[in-house]
């Protein structure tokens, strides 16, 4: 399980539109309660204001953005999926969305569905890990052959036939 140290700047939209910055910080996950607590706080009351907006926010997570009109139910949910993940499923998660583009929810969902190699940085990287370390090639003093081996162009090989890249964390895969 991993923290994610995520806070929104809840602000009234109304005030705002009046020359009045009336906001309030929630740190996220929030229970309905604090949300609600929040919203009042700031003057959202459903009669003369019952509109906001997030005019700031702050987050460790990587791949996350959050909008001024973001539905906070939806992003606190994000969140609380976001912090059930294990450490590693969370650099997973990170690359994913750096590689693929894909929103930060859409690859929480679909985390099965990534294989991350944090040791793969490079086309000679990739080619040596899919010929020795994965075992499809045995590399030992005895055997000339392993001399004459391009890693770097097998790793480029590999990375057109498979669907995934580098990343700042290393070599992201997708499933199909």
């Amino acid at each position: 399980m991993v923290n994610s140290n995520t806070k929104i700047a809840l602000t009234n939209l109304g005030k705002y539109n009046e020359g009045e910055l009336v906001y309030k910080w929630v740190d996220l996950p929030a229970t309905e309660e604090e949300l609600e607590e929040a919203k009042k706080a700031i003057g959202i009351d459903g009669v003369m204001y019952e509109e906001w907006f997030i005019s700031d926010w702050e987050s460790d997570i990587d791949g996350l953005e959050i909008g001024e009109y973001e539905d906070i139910e939806a992003l606190n949910e994000t969140i609380k999926a976001y912090e059930n993940l294990s450490e590693w499923e969370a650099e997973t998660a990170a690359a994913a969305v750096e590689y693929f583009g894909y929103s930060l929810n859409e690859v929480i969902e679909r985390i099965d569905e990534f294989n991350l190699y944090p040791d793969i940085h490079d086309e000679y990287d990739l080619g040596y890990y899919w010929a020795v370390e994965s075992g499809c090639y045995e590399i030992d003093d005895k055997n000339p052959l392993s001399r004459y081996i391009d890693y770097k162009a097998f790793g480029r090989d590999i990375n057109l036939e498979t669907s995934g890249g580098f990343t700042s964390k290393g070599y992201i895969e997708e499933i199909r």
